[in-house]
This record gives structure tokens, sequence and C-alpha cells, in this order.
């Protein structure tokens, strides 16, 4: 349901506009992996300004075969510029998930239904790296599978937050040929 969360605290770097849309669509679409470094240490800044309690970075992983077909991974890029431990191996997912774009929070949290495992032990506070929160279900599938096997926290931190009005609003200002980005 709506404002039920299953991860503890969540943060993002900036607001989802529709140029920084294009900026993540770059570096996860068209392989501009260069495009990972600002947008990491913009997140490192939020990391550093908030009041995150977590040691240990788990980035949000893909299906094994979107990787291979992407050749990497856009949140193991970003997580990789915050300074912290990070593990890669401990949260693995499991099912090949249709991407969540375009879908509806309902048929978000139904695609992603027990997409995740965990392979090892955890303990603590956990934080999770992914490039854009939208609706939270992938931020709280993660978290589920993550506490179900151990974690007592998990924190959450991307690089972008969709907020309905802000990006409705932006498109139009750019309607009106007014500029709102950041």
């Amino acid at each position: 349901m709506k404002g039920e969360h299953v991860f503890d605290f969540a943060r993002s770097a900036l607001l989802f506009t529709r140029t920084l849309r294009e900026i993540i669509h770059h570096l996860k679409y068209s392989d501009r992996v260069t495009l990972a470094r600002p947008l990491g240490d913009i997140l490192k800044g939020c990391l550093d300004r908030e009041t995150f309690t977590g040691s240990l970075i788990i980035p949000v992983p893909l299906h094994r075969s979107r990787e291979r077909q992407r050749g990497f991974n856009q949140a193991e890029l970003l997580a990789a510029r915050l300074g912290l431990p990070m593990n890669t191996r401990l949260l693995r997912r499991r099912k090949n998930t249709p991407s969540q774009t375009g879908l509806t929070r309902d048929e978000r949290r139904r695609n992603l239904a027990s997409a995740f495992e965990v392979c090892g032990e955890i303990r603590g506070t956990v934080i999770v790296v992914d490039d854009v929160y939208t609706t939270g279900s992938t931020l709280n599938e993660v978290a589920r599978t993550l506490k179900r096997a151990g974690a007592a926290r998990v924190e959450a931190l991307t690089v972008a937050r969709v907020c309905k009005d802000v990006y409705l609003d932006e498109e139009t200002a750019a309607e009106a040929g007014v500029s709102r980005t950041q």
C-alpha cells in the first residue's frame, strides 16, 4: 500500500527532472559509463549530508542476463564512488523481471515479488544504492529480502526521486519555454 515501506530510511540526491532522466538513460542505455562518476559524486554528497548509519553498501543487482547485455550495473558504478565497503555478491536478482518503466505501483510490486535472494550472512545496517526511486517497489522488495536474511535496518540512497508534481510542472514549463532544471 502507498506509504508503507519496508526500508527504514531513504534519501535521493536530486529530483527526477527531464534533463536528469536523459542523463540517467544515457548512462544505462547508451553505454555512457563516464556519467557514473559525476552522478556518484553527487550521491556521495547526499550520503555525507544525511543521517545514514549503515557501513556496508549493497547496490541493487541486475539479473545476470541484463548485466551481461548492458556490460555493467549502473547501481554498482554509482556505489563505487561512495567510499564505503561495498558487497556486490550478497544480494542477487534471481528473477529476470521486465523493465519497471511504465508499470503502475501494483504492477511494479507484483513484478518484483521474490525477485531477490541473499547469498551469505547479513547483519546490522546496510545502505542499498540504486539510480532512481519511482514508487519504492524495488527498494521495498530488496529491504524485505535483506531483513528476512538478518539485516537489522535497511537504508536507501538513490540519485533521483520521481516526484510526479515536479516532473509534470517541468513538462508544463518546458511547453511554455521556461527552464526549471537544477
